[in-house]
């Protein structure tokens, strides 16, 4: 499978980090895996991803702060990944271009990511 581009997750829970990181193999992208914000945010910096998987949750910052600490220098595609249904309005206020409520079901991130890539390569 030829290679969509280069991928960020920012997820604490190691189980679902790793799972997230198989279902973006699987649609072609090179991932990266951070499991604090201020690690992601780095990880954004030195990989320049294509889209980036954010929880909300993070151990040192919120992923609110994330986001405005990508936006800083990045346009990168940001999915939000919560389970905060009633967070969604003010992550898409804040930067976030779109948001997923966990539980998720894989095949559904597969589809998201994928139709998010799409767009970003028709913007080119």
């Amino acid at each position: 499978m030829p290679n969509m581009g280069t991928a960020v997750v920012i997820e604490d829970d190691l189980d679902i980090g790793r799972l997230i990181h198989a279902i973006l193999d699987t649609a072609g992208l090179d991932v990266r895996l951070a499991e604090t914000g201020a690690g992601g945010v780095t990880a954004v910096r030195e990989h320049s991803p294509n889209i980036v998987l954010l929880d909300f949750g993070l151990p040192d910052i919120s992923g609110l702060e994330v986001i405005g600490r990508i936006r800083g220098f990045s346009d990168a595609y940001i999915l939000m990944l919560t389970g905060h249904e009633e967070l969604s309005e003010m992550l898409l206020s804040a930067g976030a271009n779109a948001v997923m409520i966990k539980p998720f079901h894989p095949r559904d991130l597969k589809a998201h990511v994928e139709e998010a890539l799409r767009g970003l390569n028709t913007k080119r």
